[in-house]
């Protein structure tokens, strides 16, 4: 699958995220804003924007699975920290700062 119809359905995929999660996870995933950053500027406990950032990468995960397939899901068991860093590497990839 080219690369241009992945960053398709990713952005699809983030569309598709209720807006408290997706505000969240666009501020501090695609935007490179730290969790703590943005409960300051949004007037929300860091313990909330964290929670809302999990709920996001999870709730991304089910409807990237929906979209390509069960096999999707399951092949890599990761811990917060490494799913962290590899959803970094990705929005990098495909959404290069500039």
């Amino acid at each position: 699958m080219p690369d241009g119809a992945i960053r398709d359905i990713l952005e699809r995929s983030i569309d598709e995220l209720p807006d408290e999660l997706r505000t969240v996870f666009v501020a501090c995933v695609v935007d490179g804003i730290t969790p703590e950053q943005f409960a300051e500027l949004s007037a929300l406990t860091s313990e909330t924007v964290n929670a809302r950032l999990h709920n996001a990468r999870n709730l991304l995960v089910e409807v990237l699975v929906r979209q390509f397939g069960p096999a999707f899901g399951g092949v890599y068991e990761l811990h917060d920290s490494c799913s962290e860093r590899i959803t970094n590497a990705v929005m990098d990839r495909l959404f290069p700062r500039r």
